[in-house]
């Protein structure tokens, strides 16, 4: 007998799954096995923290994403140094004390160390475990940039997932400008890691955009490119809050005004909409603001706004 013949179903066979059981956060974190790459101190075990604490306090969402699913308990595998230090001060006082169970990851290279964990797990029937992060989850001698060494961490994560526990691992993104790194599919370890993981989020931290999180995810309604903003609840606090940023208005005017007051009017227009659907009403009601003349406002705005019978915009 073969694969096929052994392990084959039909269609009819497999039991389906709704959207709702297939996410834990909508969109963004699956109940299989979910990436989380990005750079180091990009804030990715600051946004593990975050959803695991909209989920276990059964928040209605998390940015903006609807949190479908209440879990009572999150098992957090950690590698780095200093780790179960910080995680509780992210998580304590936001989270029940029982609810996080934290234990060092320390693969010896034992074919038995992961199917260990697995029974662990499954015996503690988390709602969550979080391996943060790939990189210290290595055997010795091991190198993530192997696709031999990618595919052996995927194999012994995969019996994880398949007995019923989401599966989020947070890893990095290379450094430099390697294959993939434009696309939220940019794990160092590249394919192999990717392919494994039924979603992959990208967090992503530069000084001049500020934080976004990509995602590429099967079964979702979109796929999400969020600007958010991290911050900690107090000056007491390490807890972090996390928030969707609000964008700027984005207008030619800023770029084709001449002056000051010009840009920061036409700016202002985009911003609130006014009623007014004319330049002479613009003019009229904005006249007092800018000390300017109605004359002057009407020739001035004329170059910079249009409507376009909804709505104020950028004239091209």
């Amino acid at each position: 007998m073969g694969a096929i013949k052994n392990k084959g179903r039909q269609l009819h066979e497999i039991e389906r799954v709704p959207y709702e059981d297939a996410f834990l956060i909508g969109d963004l974190l699956t109940t299989r096995i979910t990436l989380l790459s990005g750079e180091p101190k990009a804030g990715k075990t600051l946004l593990a923290a975050g959803m695991g604490t909209a989920l276990i306090n059964g928040e209605r969402e998390f940015l903006g994403q609807p949190v479908l699913q209440k879990i009572d308990h999150i098992v957090f595998g950690l590698t780095d140094d200093g780790a179960p230090e910080e995680l509780k001060e992210r998580m304590h006082g936001a989270v029940p004390d029982d609810s996080v169970t934290i234990f060092p990851v320390e693969d010896s290279g034992d074919s038995t160390y992961w199917p260990g964990i697995r029974d662990d797990l499954i015996d503690m029937k988390p709602g969550l475990f979080v391996l943060d992060n790939i990189l210290g989850a290595l055997a010795p001698g091991e190198d993530i940039s192997s696709p031999v060494t990618a595919q052996r961490i995927m194999r012994s994560l995969k019996p994880i997932s398949e007995a019923g526990i989401p599966t989020l691992l947070v890893t990095h993104t290379p450094k430099g400008s390697a294959e993939g790194m434009t696309v939220a599919s940019s794990p160092i370890g590249g394919r192999a890691i990717a392919a494994g993981a039924r979603a992959v989020i990208a967090l992503r931290n530069s000084g001049k955009h500020g934080r976004r999180i990509q995602t590429a995810i099967n079964r979702a309604t979109e796929d999400l490119d969020l600007k958010v903003t991290v911050r900690p609840a107090s000056k007491s606090s390490e807890v972090p809050i996390w928030e969707r940023a609000h964008a700027k208005p984005q207008c030619e005017p800023s770029i084709r005004a001449t002056t000051p007051w010009q840009r920061l009017l036409a700016e202002q227009i985009l911003m609130e909409q006014p009623e007014e659907t004319s330049m002479a009403g613009l003019a009229h009601r904005y006249a007092d603001a800018v000390g300017k003349g109605d004359s002057t406002i009407r020739a001035e705005l004329r170059k910079l706004l249009v409507h376009t019978g909804e709505k104020w915009a950028a004239a091209q």
